[in-house]
């Protein structure tokens, strides 16, 4: 899903770069500098990370490079031709669109496969009537031209064919679940709290949820927290922490009107000023980071 972040963490989401110029202001001056594109149709989902430090790319260049990672990542297989992108809102951007078409960095993107459209059936589609008849003779001579073209065609069948046998009544073998519309959990604040990072959502009817309604894939850099109510699916997913975390003892706790993620970090000893990471200026490293890696340990309640 995407991601709005807000943190409350006072002036040390602004903490200066090596440049001495705050965060906040490098990212007004530069625009978009990274987008996540996910694709979540089928099994198995993917996401990748595109930087555009270097200069724009076009919506079909960047979904022809997403197909050839998919690839390569999953050994599955998606047809370039045929993926569009979309934003949260359901929105498609054009294949000639240049990206980051002024979304804030850090923005997430969908990758989907293009509706086909129906086929039709072709015209020459064969017509029968009964052998000798008039209605058969004019089709014979003037073909689809013939005024009783349409006349006689008994869905495929000759006009002789014997009824075909009625179809028994239906019967309900199982009921599909209608599939919850996804949002994205925009509200939520983050507290640095020595060995442990916490992450606080305001969530009205937490502890009414349903059983097995909470879970939460933690990996070594990042989670996938999803919250599962009457109406709608509600999800924060961040693929890249600020640091790496102990995944297996990471939890989720529900509080009155809210939930409480603790993130126990791998090195206690690193300050969390934000709870994504970013590319910085002069950050060599950040390509080399890949979203969602690590063993998946998957929590619940």
């Amino acid at each position: 899903g995407s991601l709005l972040r807000r943190l409350e963490c006072g002036a040390a989401a602004d903490r200066p770069q090596a440049s001495g110029t705050p965060r906040a202001a490098i990212r007004r001056l530069m625009g978009a500098r990274v987008l996540y594109l996910s694709y979540e149709e089928n099994e198995p989902e993917y996401t990748t990370k595109l930087d555009l430090a270097a200069a724009p790319i076009a919506v079909h260049a960047a979904l022809a490079r997403f197909a050839l990672e998919y690839a390569s990542a999953t050994n599955g297989s998606l047809q370039a031709a045929s993926l569009q992108l979309h934003k949260e809102d359901g929105s498609v951007l054009g294949s000639d669109a240049l990206l980051p078409c002024g979304l804030p960095s850090g923005t997430d993107l969908f990758v989907s496969c293009a509706a086909r459209p129906q086929e039709k059936m072709p015209s020459s589609m064969s017509v029968f009537a009964k052998e000798g008849s008039a209605i058969a003779a004019s089709q014979a001579k003037a073909g689809e031209h013939s005024y009783y073209y349409s006349v006689g065609k008994n869905r495929g069948r000759p006009a002789d064919a014997p009824a075909a046998p009625p179809l028994p009544p239906p019967v309900q073998v199982a009921t599909v679940a209608t599939k919850l519309a996804e949002t994205t959990i925009a509200t939520y604040s983050v507290l640095d709290d020595g060995p442990k990072v916490k992450v606080h959502i305001p969530l009205a009817g937490a502890t009414a949820l349903a059983a097995g309604a909470i879970s939460c894939t933690f990996r070594d850099r990042s989670f996938d927290l999803r919250v599962t109510t009457e109406k709608q699916l509600l999800r924060l997913h961040v693929p890249i922490l600020l640091e790496e975390v102990t995944q297996e003892t990471c939890f989720v706790k529900v509080r009155s009107g809210k939930l409480v993620l603790t993130l126990v970090k791998r090195d206690p000893a690193k300050s969390w000023y934000e709870l994504r990471k970013t590319k910085g200026v002069g950050d060599t490293e950040f390509m080399k980071i890949v979203p969602d890696s690590g063993e998946a340990i998957l929590f619940s309640l």
